[in-house]
């Protein structure tokens, strides 16, 4: 995601080139950023906390709230962070992500939470998770049923089999697909409440990395709860961000989403959002490469093995900061998105509406749908897009 201030350098645009790998003479095309929205904040400088004449209401003067800024590499995309306050945190938020990747997320890591899971579980055990790794497993697991499918976190053996984001991908073997989709399936996992322990049929692997941002931003939300110095943020984790607390100017935050046809930083539609709330955004476009004249995205349809034909071209993901899912609204909006573009338009709003969080749909034909919940805080950009 790209941070841009009024009056500031673009700290991002510099990072994104580093990080952006366009294969020309391949015929492939990946964003590594996942660059679906991008967080604007049009400010004037800082406010002051206390309002605009810079007193409490007890009459005490405030300080002004101090902007601290900072751009990281974690979990395999760029984190960039916006802290508004008296307490740079920026390092702390960075290492703490950087821990749970190396100590629990990461299927690389040999000594990795998950790796040791899906060896161990692969051997017949079953395996004490801890208790932070269990409720994430657990709220995956209730996306998956709720979604039939179209989420599912044993998926990761077909996406390493495709391997979109790697240096020469190309469509896998029919067999080989075949095979990798003998393994894909949640309901091959067992979790027990009581002493939060797994097991997994032979040849499945658990793989929480397509929700691995969204767990990010839950994190860094639960980490700033308790930060006093702290009076709003935004952290840009890949394709899923946190805005948290408010702007020093008390103005909506302003997230302007992808045009899915364009250049990044060309823009469709803009969204206006109020206090904390957790976005994230799945499209076609984000990484992909083309064989035999053909487009293959990273978006995998956990029925067929093969990238999503749902018709659509993008899905952004609403999850406030309330509601029965408020402690899972990073992990839940990251999931959702990916599980509203494998569903479609229809069934996809369905879905959001179990979980009361709302949604931004763009199909091919250049149609729009939005939840209710957020139609009057959407605005269209390019007219040639169309509120359906």
């Amino acid at each position: 995601m790209r941070i841009i201030q009024h009056g500031e350098p673009n700290i991002f645009h510099k990072s994104r080139r580093v990080r952006r790998a366009v294969l020309r003479g391949r015929g492939i095309r990946i964003t590594a950023l996942a660059l679906a929205a991008v967080l604007v904040l049009s400010l004037s400088g800082c406010a002051m906390r206390g309002g605009s004449d810079g007193n409490s209401p007890d009459g005490q003067e405030k300080t002004e709230a101090e902007t601290f800024t900072a751009t990281n590499f974690v979990m395999d995309t760029v984190l960039q962070e916006t802290i508004y306050g008296s307490e740079d945190v920026t390092k702390e938020i960075a290492d703490r992500l950087s821990e749970i990747e190396i100590g629990q997320l990461s299927w690389r890591e040999e000594n990795s939470e998950v790796a040791q899971i899906n060896t161990r579980c692969g051997e017949g055990e079953s395996v004490v998770m801890s208790d932070d790794f269990y409720h994430w497993t657990e709220v995956s697991l209730d996306l998956a049923k709720k979604s039939g499918g179209a989420f599912d976190p044993t998926i990761g053996n077909l996406t390493r089999l495709w391997n979109i984001e790697g240096e020469n991908p190309s469509v896998p073997a029919q067999a080989d697909i075949d095979e990798a989709l003998k393994h894909v399936g949640y309901g091959y996992i067992n979790i027990e409440e009581t002493d939060k322990t797994i097991s997994m049929a032979q040849g499945c692997t658990l793989d929480l990395g397509a929700v691995g941002k969204g767990i990010a931003c839950d994190v860094t939300r639960d980490y700033l709860e308790g930060q006093d110095g702290v009076s709003g943020a935004v952290v840009a984790v890949g394709g899923s961000i946190l805005a948290y607390g408010s702007k020093p100017d008390g103005s909506d935050w302003k997230v302007a989403i992808q045009d899915p046809e364009k250049e990044e930083g060309e823009y469709m539609g803009v969204l206006s959002l109020p206090g904390t709330v957790c976005v994230s955004t799945s499209g076609d476009y984000e990484k992909y490469f083309i064989q035999d004249g053909k487009r293959y995205h990273h978006i995998l349809d956990p029925a067929t093995g093969y990238p999503s034909e749902s018709g659509l071209s993008s899905v952004t993901v609403i999850c406030p900061d309330e509601g029965e899912w408020k402690d899972d609204a990073g992990l839940l909006s990251d999931g959702l998105c990916t599980a509203c573009f494998v569903l479609g338009r229809e069934k996809g709003m369905k879905l959001l509406e179990q979980y009361g969080m709302e949604g931004v749909f763009i199909d091919k034909d250049k149609n729009v749908s939005v939840t209710d919940g957020i139609a009057d805080s959407f605005e269209i950009l390019n007219e040639e897009y169309q509120i359906q």
